[in-house]
């Protein structure tokens, strides 16, 4: 039987009465599906030039905001954070782990924790095979520096196996020097010991497979670590280049996607070298700004891949739009 544009209109009007009807009185529809806490797998992949780049997620860390920026005043914290529509009490920041498949090497920058951290990070393999990239394949893996979330994640819980068999593992010289020497100004510290510790027990499980860098020195073909100290010594950025196309990763030198490009030169809780620290982010920042060059970030949010724009005497973060198809974004 045809139904007429008459009857049809009608029909739909009385459809929609009749919801709207349910809706005012009190009914609600009942979903068939169970509400679920599950995430897409925790990669963005992408190209630049010849290169295949990946970003993978390790999960998230979260600190108080006061410990990040302690001598800010908690108005002027506050203001900064509630104008991004942050919480004011803590900054969640994100863990991207870059893969740069090279064509001849497969590198990794940094390598996460597994999870010694905090517990809302330790997602690195199980994201890196939503990837489909073994943990036997990685060539090399870059330590930026040695904190947790950056070092941690080469050993496993007990640090009797390496995370990466097969990989060879490059840290800046001065870093690595740095956490080495004897009678150590951090091993008595309330914070810093911890840590110091810690790090002497991850970076013997790796240390024979050990090679070091120098500023401008190269990681693999592409890859060159750029210095960049203050969050720590020997702290290394990572320029990666193929063909006419760059990118720079920031490692640690940004945090907060609104703290850091608004105010580059607060000084950062976590920067062993507080001065140093803002300077570094400043230079950093206003060379991605002047030559409009892609950056990777290891803590904005996922997948922390974007411009720096300058906004008066600060910045601005861009990020690139979401590429369903694995080409470079824009």
């Amino acid at each position: 039987m045809s139904l007429g544009r008459r009857d049809f209109l009608l029909a739909a009007g009385s459809a929609m009465a009749g919801l709207v009807g349910a809706s005012w009185n009190g009914g609600c529809a009942q979903a068939r599906a169970p509400i679920s806490k599950s995430q897409v797998p925790g990669f963005y992949r992408f190209s630049l030039g010849q290169f295949q780049l990946t970003v993978v997620s390790d999960g998230t860390i979260a600190f108080p905001a006061e410990t990040l920026w302690p001598e800010a005043t908690k108005a002027e914290r506050d203001a900064v954070l509630v104008s991004d529509f942050q919480p004011t009490d803590k900054s969640t920041l994100q863990v991207n782990v870059l893969a740069v498949n090279t064509g001849d090497r497969l590198v990794l920058i940094d390598a996460g924790s597994r999870g010694k951290m905090q517990p809302t990070a330790g997602r690195l393999l199980q994201n890196l095979a939503a990837a489909e990239i073994k943990p036997e394949e990685v060539d090399t893996i870059l330590i930026t520096h040695a904190h947790p979330d950056h070092l941690w994640g080469v050993a496993n819980a007990s640090d009797t196996e390496r995370t990466f068999p097969n990989a060879e593992y490059v840290i800046g010289e001065a870093e690595l020097n740095f956490w080495m020497q004897p009678q150590h100004p951090l091993e008595s510290h309330a914070t810093w010991g911890g840590i110091y510790r810690q790090n002497m027990i991850t970076l013997a499980t790796i240390n024979d497979r050990i090679r070091t860098v120098k500023p401008d020195g190269e990681v693999v073909s592409g890859i060159t670590a750029l210095a960049t100290p203050g969050h720590t010594p020997g702290h290394t950025s990572v320029q990666i280049a193929s063909g006419s196309n760059q990118l720079l990763c920031s490692a640690d030198v940004v945090g907060n996607r609104a703290v850091a490009f608004q105010h580059p030169d607060w000084r950062g809780g976590f920067d062993l070298d507080l001065d140093q620290g803002a300077k570094t982010r400043r230079a950093f920042l206003d060379r991605c700004a002047s030559e409009k060059v892609m950056i990777s970030t290891y803590h904005l949010p996922f997948p922390g891949v974007g411009h720096v724009v300058r906004t008066g005497t600060a910045f601005g973060w861009l990020p690139s739009d979401w590429r369903w198809e694995g080409v470079s974004p824009t």
